[in-house]
């Protein structure tokens, strides 16, 4: 692979075709870049100081997704599941993240039609399957999609019960919305929402 070539007074990098391979990552990392920056915003209106960001959220869903993927053999679509873990937050490099009360309250399907948007043309030049799985994501409409639902909740409960040893932010109210403990009817986060409750000394609400 050439990296680079070099003439008098100084090196200069050879630039890749504009419809490669190369040039569509690196235009994608380009816009995503500030989602190691993006906090999240739940996080930051009850008070946490130097909340996660967007990219550590994402990370640890994927880990979650992968360690219940593989033990429950046969019961999700491992690579599947894994892509819409990845990738289920990367329009928040645009919208930003918005708080699911106000979501909810003020922009409802403006919201879902947005992330779809950003998120098509964010991944334009790639498998067009990316773009399928966000939208079954969006509507929950698979296995997978539940899964991933499911245990992006779960992550942030497990975050919450780290602040609150931590003594960080005003956090109680995540306890008494059972919206923030939806399972999705996926029996292995049901389990986890369970041993959070029993780690945490609470009772899962609804």
């Amino acid at each position: 692979m050439k990296r680079a070539a070099w003439r008098k007074g100084g090196p200069f990098w050879h630039t890749p075709p504009m419809d490669s391979l190369e040039s569509r990552m690196i235009r994608l990392l380009a816009d995503i870049h500030p989602l190691d920056r993006i906090p999240r915003a739940g996080y930051v209106l009850r008070g946490v100081p130097e909340p996660e960001s967007v990219a550590a959220h994402s990370h640890f869903v994927a880990l979650l997704t992968l360690l219940v993927c593989d033990a429950c053999p046969g019961q999700f679509d491992r690579d599947k599941a894994l892509t819409m873990a990845i990738m289920h937050d990367l329009a928040e490099a645009r919208l930003m993240d918005i708080p699911m009360p106000v979501g909810d309250a003020y922009l409802k399907d403006a919201k879902r039609d947005a992330e779809q948007a950003i998120f098509d043309d964010l991944l334009a030049g790639f498998p067009a399957r990316y773009a399928e799985y966000h939208r079954e994501l969006l509507d929950a409409a698979s296995p997978e999609a539940r899964l991933i639902r499911g245990l992006d909740k779960a992550q942030m409960m497990i975050k919450i019960v780290m602040y609150q040893k931590e003594g960080r932010g005003r956090l109680d109210e995540f306890w008494n919305n059972p919206r923030n403990f939806a399972d999705f009817g996926i029996e292995p986060v049901a389990r986890l929402f369970d041993a959070i409750c029993a780690h945490a000394g609470k009772t899962r609400p609804g």
